[in-house]
């Protein structure tokens, strides 16, 4: 393993941005090489397991997960190979998930960081309060700097051909590009709305120009020009007034844009809203309500990667000992189904390219 920092001066001038495609925060890797992981036991730290029926059976780890513990990861093109985050360490298995190795002890708690998937054996991790970003090459880990002294970002995509190529946006709802792994940046276009804050930003993975962000009080901004201009979303909330938390872009259909949210003008358990968009981001319809299914404030969602109408997310807590439950749900049938388990909640999940109906769960620990 290898530890280091990659120094360079940050550039914040505009640019134009180049035409290439970047992959989402969490893409679906290439399914070439890939196959469904051959154990009955995960060996590590506990942090991750997986499941091959949706959430139903959960397979055991040999550690048992100790807290506090927000675990995240991305499965990447190459074949067989997932990166995780949990605690401190950045982790990493060869085999299909079988096996974890840690690459890494960054020293630093990666509990708000989350990680982005890149071409071969490439991933960055990110951190939306926190520098630096983690470049990850094969086993060997390196810091880089992020756009914003001091602070972390809200999003960022790897081009799906050049791991140097990155996208991110940052909490003002700037984007900027680096096209050297992260030694410099550039601002590119105009911050989404008018002093906005961004709590997640999403890039379309055919089309890195077509960003979507959610925002404090204005729900969801749209762009299709790589942030030289910004469109409001209709749709979200009763009022103009709605908080987007979570944005996800379906890797099927881009087309397909899901939102989690708060609509303000509402003051029950129906306030909290799943919205869904089909028309890439410019307008949205509330699918789910905080009173058909338990929705937080930032409540994770992921996409299927096989179907644009089918949506993966969690609620889960230790309090009075609840546990998880896993949701699937269904726009074209109406269908909400879930799965429940003992762990205090899912905080990353990874589909396997060859079989999506393995999943890899990062699990959390707060007790």
């Amino acid at each position: 393993m290898i530890f280091s920092r990659l120094s360079g001066a940050l550039a914040l001038a505009v640019t134009a941005a180049g035409a290439v495609n970047l992959a989402t925060a969490a893409p679906a890797a290439a399914a070439d090489g890939w196959h469904r992981p051959q154990c009955g036991v995960v060996q590590g730290d506990g942090s991750v397991t997986f499941t091959r029926n949706d959430g139903g059976v959960l397979a055991r780890t040999t550690t048992p997960l100790t807290p506090v513990a927000y675990p995240r990861l991305v499965a990447l093109s190459t074949p067989n190979t997932l990166v995780a985050i949990s605690k401190t360490a950045i982790q990493r298995s060869t085999d299909a998930g079988c096996t974890w190795q840690q690459i890494a002890d960054t020293g630093l708690s990666l509990a708000a960081y989350y990680l982005a998937a890149g071409p071969d054996g490439n991933a960055y991790a990110y951190g939306v309060n926190d520098q630096p970003i983690y470049r990850v090459q094969g086993d060997q880990v390196a810091e880089v700097a992020g756009p914003v002294p001091s602070d972390g970002v809200v999003g960022l995509a790897v081009d799906r051909t050049d791991a140097r190529d990155l996208r991110a946006v940052s909490k003002a709802g700037q984007v900027y590009d680096s096209h050297d792994g992260g030694a410099t940046w550039a601002a590119v276009g105009v911050p989404a709305g008018q002093d906005e804050f961004v709590y997640q930003a999403a890039v379309d993975p055919a089309d890195r120009d077509h960003l979507i962000v959610g925002t404090m009080g204005h729900g969801s901004y749209v762009t299709f020009d790589g942030g030289r201009s910004w469109t409001r979303s209709a749709g979200v909330g009763a009022t103009p007034q709605a908080n987007g938390f979570s944005v996800a872009f379906s890797p099927v259909d881009p087309r397909t844009v899901w939102l989690e949210g708060y609509d303000l003008s509402q003051n029950d358990n129906s306030a909290r809203h799943i919205w869904r968009s089909t028309d890439g981001g410019r307008s949205f319809v509330s699918v789910l309500d905080g009173a058909q299914a338990t929705l937080i404030n930032g409540t994770p969602l992921w996409p299927s990667p096989v179907d644009p109408d089918v949506l993966y997310f969690a609620y889960g807590t230790w309090f009075g000992g609840y546990g998880t439950d896993l949701y699937q749900y269904d726009v074209s049938t109406g269908r909400l189904t879930s799965q429940h388990n003992s762990h205090d909640g899912i905080a990353g999940l990874a589909f396997n390219p060859v079989d999506p109906q393995v999943m890899y769960l990062g699990l959390v620990e707060e007790r």
